[in-house]
Order: structure tokens, then sequence, then C-alpha cells
């Protein structure tokens, strides 16, 4: 059976051959921004379409980076909707 494990807290997760660095949702729920600002991420509209913003005031975060526990993460719209957020590429 094949298993795949969070890259940040390594708690198994479903196997994901399209996503293979992605988080877990636990660990998504701590994204930050750069300077330490919980991020929010979420479809624009039942299409798909990525948007962030700053969870504390609600105005827009223009950016696609993210820090989980001091790692650096990509955010994004996954395939065929929803959000993944996966570990940076180095």
């Amino acid at each position: 059976m094949q298993t795949q494990h969070c890259p940040i807290c390594r708690l198994e997760v479903a196997v994901q051959p399209r996503y293979p660095r992605y988080v877990c949702a636990e660990c998504a729920a701590k994204a930050m921004s750069q300077d330490g600002r919980r991020l929010a991420f979420f479809n624009t509209d039942v299409g798909g379409g990525y948007a962030a913003i700053y969870a504390d005031t609600k105005q827009p975060y223009s950016g696609h980076e993210c820090f989980i526990d001091g790692i650096r993460c990509h955010a994004d719209e996954a395939r065929f909707g929803g959000i993944v957020i996966e570990l940076a590429a180095h």
C-alpha cells in the first residue's frame, strides 16, 4: 500500500501523485506571511480561482508564498478546484 506523509508534521495523508509535497489540513491552517500574519486561502468561485487574505483584517494577500512552522511553502489553486499548499521548491 502506498503512503504519503505531510512534509511538515509527518502525519499520514491521502496519496496525491499530482501533489507529492502537499501539507496536511492541520499544517495548512497555520500558514503565515513572511511577516508572521496568519493567512487564509480560498477559491474565488465554485469554478476555482485562487485568492488569499490576511486572516486578521480580511485584506487581500497578493502572494502565493507562505510559511508553516518557519518552512517556506507555496499555495495555489488545486486541479479541479480547492487549494493546495506544498513545500516550496528549493
